[in-house]
């Protein structure tokens, strides 16, 4: 019983590593067992764009350390996905990991997708980022959260905007990371529940 955290962030030490900490160690105290997958540590390569994934849904073609991390995904009972806004957008690591999780969707007859993920897996999102208006950059948000989460079926406990993060340094805002802890403390709780009550299929495999 396992919550993923995908950290999109370059810096180990950075705002949105220390957010991401806060909200996994939320988790753990309520027995849940977590990992961290920091894309930039990790040999991750772009989608190939061979469109593999369309004849064997689920499936990505591409081969290297992210490959098992999309397999898990899959068997997990919870994600993570924290990111850094960089040049007003999600960081490139992070972009490289949406685009990976395409194999994820499957082509719906008529249009549209289907997820490969089995539904019910409970997911939060950390953003960090300068700009001092929280929904500055919320199309950029709502894009990864759609594209990481909920299109796949996951269901969003919570997220976290960090913002001004130049000048109010995620490990020194006690309150920012309480409200981290809580939604970890939260996803957790909801997957316990989930599972006691034998659903969803998703919860109950993984």
């Amino acid at each position: 019983m396992r919550i993923l955290a995908f950290n999109g962030s370059p810096r180990s030490r950075g705002n949105t590593s220390a957010i991401i900490a806060s909200v996994l160690e939320g988790a753990r105290s309520r027995g849940v067992d977590t990992k961290e997958i920091r894309l930039h540590d990790i040999s991750l390569k772009g989608c190939m764009g061979c469109l593999s994934c369309r004849k064997k849904p689920g499936v990505c073609n591409q081969k290297d350390d992210l490959s098992p991390y999309l397999e898990e995904i899959k068997e997990c009972v919870g994600m993570v996905v924290g990111c850094p806004i960089y040049m007003y957008r999600i960081s490139g690591q992070m972009k490289l990991f949406v685009d990976r999780l395409y194999s994820l969707y499957a082509n719906k007859p008529g249009g549209g997708y289907y997820s490969m993920v089995p539904p019910g897996k409970t997911y939060g999102l950390v953003i960090s980022q300068g700009a001092t208006d929280p929904n500055q950059y919320v199309r950029s948000i709502r894009y990864l959260e759609g594209m990481s989460g909920t299109g796949l079926g996951m269901i969003m406990k919570g997220k976290i905007v960090h913002a001004d993060a130049g000048t109010r340094p995620a490990r020194e805002d006690d309150s920012l990371l309480r409200n981290a802890f809580d939604l970890g403390c939260n996803m957790a709780e909801a997957i316990q529940i989930a599972i006691s009550e034998e659903r969803p299929e998703g919860l109950k495999r993984a």
